[in-house]
């Protein structure tokens, strides 16, 4: 490539980095086209060493956009592999991306198609992860978080989770995909719709994880056919540890912790000896430590698979021995 392309092919990459994201510029196969060819240049141009000299700048505004445009393809390859390790011929596989809908956090939906059927995932990056205001100031990705993804689901109050490593930028990004449940917001249930021991399972999980800005948050939870589901969350930091010696009396007192309103508010209100009965059968059917030792071991997993290519912030070995006394608490109530 000659020197007077390197400027020409700069333009094109910032071009397409600024409208990856905007649906009416970039509409199914082009954007991943469109991916493709920006990466193809960003290639050629750092060959050419035509990056380093621009102004400091410009600089940062290819670090910035790099993974914006990569982050399409990353996500349309991790579900094509899946697709093929299913048995499937890869061509009948298809992706489609829209724009995410809410949410500070960076990421959109995407849409897979094995021939026969379409699943819809909502990808986003990790909590403290890069936004659209802030690609600096960012925080690895914590394990915890990873691992109450994978626990949730296992024992049914979530869905479906897949962790997608970048292929460029930072190492202090992932991508969480997780599947479309159905899920019937807290916001829009009424007392009719509404099944009070699933929103009393609400409120014991979150106690039991030190969930945040989750049954507080009507539109991070709810229900899919009747059953509590919890899609988003934060993990509240604990000065003294997470193990909870009085969990039982919290979760008896109902409201002073979490401030709960609405549905919540007058869930909480239910008799102690009916809270207790849920606790116990909760327990039973989530088969609780035997999830948690489940959910540990695919992180741990994870993180070996990562190598070096990603950092973590990585306490789950003290959170998961805390959630473990938390649990053995409850059982001998």
């Amino acid at each position: 490539m000659s020197d007077e392309e390197n400027p020409w092919k700069w333009n094109e990459f910032v071009e397409i980095g600024n409208n990856i994201h905007n649906p009416q510029k970039m509409k199914g196969q082009v954007r991943i086209l469109e991916a493709i060819r920006a990466l193809e240049y960003a290639e050629q141009l750092l060959k050419n060493k035509f990056i380093p000299n621009l102004p400091i700048k410009d600089q940062q505004l290819y670090k910035n956009l790099l993974p914006k445009i990569a982050e399409y393809l990353d996500v349309r390859e991790y579900f094509l592999i899946q697709h093929c390790k299913a048995g499937l011929d890869e061509s009948l596989f298809d992706v489609s991306f829209s724009p995410k809908k809410s949410g500070i956090q960076t990421g959109f939906t995407c849409d897979v198609s094995n021939g026969t059927q379409s699943v819809r995932y909502y990808i986003k990056t990790h909590q403290y992860g890069p936004t659209e205001d802030n690609v600096k100031s960012i925080r690895p990705p914590d394990t915890k978080e990873l691992f109450v993804y994978k626990l949730l689901h296992h024992i049914g109050i979530g869905p479906q989770a897949h962790f997608i490593i970048p292929s460029y930028g930072t190492k202090k990004t992932i991508y969480i995909a997780t599947m479309d449940c159905h899920l019937v917001l807290l916001s829009n249930l009424t007392k009719d719709t509404a099944d009070n021991n699933s929103l009393l399972q609400l409120d014991l999980i979150s106690r039991i994880l030190c969930l945040r800005d989750c049954a507080t948050n009507s539109s991070n939870c709810g229900q899919v056919d009747g059953k509590a589901m919890i899609v988003d969350f934060r993990i509240e930091k604990q000065s003294l540890g997470y193990a909870k010696e009085d969990i039982l009396d919290k979760f008896y007192e109902g409201n002073s912790e979490f401030h709960y309103t609405g549905l919540m508010e007058a869930a909480v209100k239910t008799a102690n000896v009916v809270k207790k009965d849920i606790m116990k059968k909760s327990l039973q059917e989530w088969k609780l430590l035997e999830s948690i030792e489940r959910a540990k071991l695919e992180i741990d997993g994870l993180v070996k698979r990562c190598g070096g290519k990603l950092n973590f912030e990585n306490d789950l070995q003290q959170y998961v021995q805390d959630l473990k006394k938390t649990v053995e608490v409850l059982m001998k109530a």
